[in-house]
């Protein structure tokens, strides 16, 4: 399979000498590690920034900068999605860059065990807003509740798991008030067209499939859910994998097999609901075991272990 993996820098998540794979920034690999070179987090990585293949250009999408070489068999994107300040055309951008059954593979940042547990969880609202302004750099609105809520460095996935500890009240410490330093940097913003860097959405296993649902009930997103796996135990992210639907596909079928899709990751989201017997069965297409790509009781198993390795997570935390 040929793949694109998007802003991998030092951290490829498949790497050339495991695959097809090419990769895709925002820039040349000589121009990121100028950029990164005094980035504690980076400096000492320089030279593990990948060989980017292609340059997204300002104003312009993945699309543009791979369709010589299009379409791709999938297109990765770790700790993405939330830079995003436009994701519903970002998913069209992408799926034209994918063959028909294309992967689009997600790793998302859960917000309940990362620097964003203080920030609400986006809405569907917000995210039709930037659609239909075509967003092509965060919003005022995106830049300020970044800056004054978030709090890196400050929380210990482990302890937020337990629950011993609370971060509730809990703001950055390395300015004066984060909400005149949000302010000051979106006054910095509208007067330049520097771009800059925040988390736009912000996300649970939960609200991601509730704006997922949303997005095709408006018809507004050409994937399935293919693959759904929640934030597992002590970490903070969780993965999406959205298989690209035939163009051709009726509009009511698509929202058909999409919203069946939906339903049966859920399964695998809440620990607090008993997983139903017997399973149900959404998608009224006859290639409904496409999606997960798992059989119908493999669902089930697979949810019952999730409710039970969860409730037996929350007894030992009660003692």
């Amino acid at each position: 399979m040929r793949g694109l993996e998007i802003g991998a820098l030092a951290a490829p998540r498949v790497t050339k000498d495991q695959g097809r794979i090419f990769y895709v920034d925002h820039a040349d690999t000589d121009s990121l590690r100028r950029k990164y070179q005094d980035d504690p987090d980076m400096k000492n990585r320089l030279h593990e920034i990948v060989e980017v293949d292609y340059i997204v250009e300002d104003n312009h999408g993945v699309h543009e900068a791979v369709a010589r070489d299009a379409p791709f068999d999938y297109v990765i994107a770790s700790h993405l999605i939330e830079h995003i300040p436009d994701p519903i055309s970002w998913f069209a951008n992408i799926a034209l860059a994918l063959r028909a059954d294309g992967i689009l593979s997600l790793v998302v940042p859960d917000k309940r065990y990362c620097f964003d547990i203080n920030r609400r969880t986006t809405e569907i609202s917000e995210w039709v807003d930037a659609y239909l302004r075509q967003l092509q750099r965060p919003s005022f609105k995106q830049v300020y509740d970044f800056i004054s809520k978030e709090i890196s460095g400050k929380v210990d996935t482990a302890a937020a798991w337990a629950g011993t500890a609370d971060y509730s009240g809990v703001v950055r410490s390395d300015v004066a008030d984060p909400d005149v330093a949000a302010l000051n940097l979106c006054r910095d913003v509208q007067h330049s067209d520097g771009y800059v860097d925040v988390h736009c959405s912000v996300f649970t296993p939960d609200s991601f499939l509730e704006l997922y649902e949303g997005l095709a009930r408006l018809g507004l997103i050409d994937f399935e859910i293919a693959y759904f796996a929640p934030t597992e135990f002590n970490t903070l992210e969780f993965y999406v994998s959205l298989q690209r639907l035939e163009s051709s596909l009726a509009r009511e079928s698509m929202i058909g097999r999409q919203l069946a899709s939906v339903n049966r990751a859920r399964l695998l989201v809440d620990p607090d609901v008993p997983p139903p017997d017997p399973l149900p069965h959404a998608d009224p297409l006859p290639h409904a075991e496409i999606t997960l790509g798992i059989s119908p009781m493999e669902y089930k198993l697979i949810a019952t272990k999730r409710w039970i390795l969860a409730h037996g997570r929350a007894a030992i935390g009660r003692r």
